[in-house]
């Protein structure tokens, strides 16, 4: 048996941050990842082409400093992110040229005006706004991309809430890092040395003799206290056995997590470039589907990014690749013209009911009545501490919040030792 003085479970950006803060500060930590690498819902892939692929989560902004140190830290390259204006849309079947995304027209201007404390589902509050029928798939459709699921499964209150942690909203998707945030993962576990264990996801947590007893593959760990930095929808997955313990076994099903298909085309021409198609098209049907630029601004990368969320990426599953791919052509090329038909590398990757993650590229609170569910997860619990990308004081969902989130839990940690 292995005894430490803290046990992360969970190696995504907020794990390994609060490991590393732990660390630094003098306690003995190891991190328990369920996957075969570090990243949580960041991964990258080195495709045949030699490109480095971003499968999940990669960009962040000038606002997101603690990202970008870590990007500057560890060597790793900056990649500026090319956006011309133009937002082409595809709404009720027509083709429209807009010079805002969906969200940005009517979502973000009155949503900070709300009673932050209305009850109910965001898809409620909605419907009590008034507008016509497309601003509504409008409002509908840009949540569903970016929250990964339907507005009627989502807390107003809890949405309204990361909304408002925010310190910018400008140009979030700024950035990429050129070799992948999915290495810089790779790097910050490989630097914990023996306090990174990979494919080892913990099945059960008792407690014994004042210490915490987690069953893993590579055996039982006994730690002193808890971080658990998964998502809370996975917490399901583990079978918590102290008394104390027993509400993390209902917990979760307060919870949603995103539903999430992500597609990256790289092409040998930027062919979209000088048309009215500047950097983003979305559309209403299905509803969550955008399409964005995310070539780097020298020219030399071409890639769209196509990310299908909700609605969108439910209309996928179960399909094979080429099935998904010929769909999503279908309704990307009167956005784009028929060479959207011809890149030079398709990247694909599901991360919806992704077993280890819970979904991408968060976890959100269904409509509660009394108490916010993220509310027991903000405190310690007799050692067991919890964090996470949606608990971050800003940002959060971002892999920025998720890196604040676990310095901040480290920090309050080593504060009470």
């Amino acid at each position: 048996m292995r005894t430490v003085d803290v046990a992360v479970i969970g190696a995504g950006f907020a794990g390994l941050s609060a490991a590393h803060a732990l660390r630094d500060g003098g306690a003995k930590v190891l991190v328990l990842e369920a996957q075969d690498v570090a990243g949580g819902r960041v991964k990258t892939i080195v495709h045949d082409d030699g490109l480095a692929y971003e499968k999940g989560g990669q960009f962040y902004c000038r606002d997101m400093t603690n990202i970008a140190g870590l990007v500057e830290a560890y060597g790793l390259t900056r990649r500026d992110v090319r956006k011309e204006p133009g937002v082409v849309a595809m709404l009720g079947g027509k083709r429209k040229v807009l010079e805002r995304d969906f969200l940005e027209h009517h979502f973000f201007e009155k949503i900070f005006k709300a009673d932050p404390h209305r009850p109910g589902s965001l898809g409620n509050w909605v419907r009590s706004l008034g507008l016509d029928a497309e601003a509504v798939a409008m409002i509908e459709s840009g949540c569903e991309e970016v929250l990964g699921r339907p507005i009627e499964e989502l807390s107003f209150r809890s949405t309204l809430e990361c909304l408002s942690k925010f310190e910018s909203f400008e140009n979030t998707m700024e950035y990429c890092c050129a070799e992948g945030l999915g290495t810089l993962a790779g790097l910050m576990a490989k630097e914990l040395g023996d306090g990174f264990q990979a494919n080892a996801p913990v099945s059960a947590v008792g407690r014994k003799d004042g210490l915490f007893h987690l069953a893993t593959p590579i055996g039982t760990v006994a730690a002193k206290e808890i971080v658990y930095a998964a998502s809370p929808v996975v917490l399901r997955r583990i079978d918590w056995r102290a008394p104390q313990d027993e509400w993390l076994k209902r917990h979760p099903n307060r919870f949603v997590a995103g539903k999430m298909r992500k597609i990256v085309l790289r092409y040998g021409k930027p062919f979209w470039r000088g048309s009215d198609f500047g950097w983003l098209g979305q559309t209403d049907s299905p509803s969550g589907l955008s399409v964005m630029d995310a070539s780097n601004v020298e020219g030399t990368l071409n890639v769209l990014a196509v990310f299908c969320g909700g609605t969108a990426a439910v209309a996928m599953d179960g399909l094979p690749d080429d099935a998904i791919l010929a769909k999503v052509m279908n309704i990307i090329e009167p956005m784009l013209g028929p060479q959207v038909r011809q890149p030079v590398t398709v990247v694909q990757t599901n991360w919806t009911d992704h077993p280890w993650v819970g979904g991408g590229y968060a976890t959100w609170a269904r409509p509660w009545e009394t108490e916010d569910p993220w509310s027991p997860m903000r405190q310690p619990h007799d050692g067991l501490h919890f964090t996470g990308a949606e608990l971050a004081p800003a940002f959060p969902g971002f892999i920025e919040g998720a890196v604040r989130a676990g310095r901040d839990v480290a920090a309050r940690m080593l504060q009470r030792r």
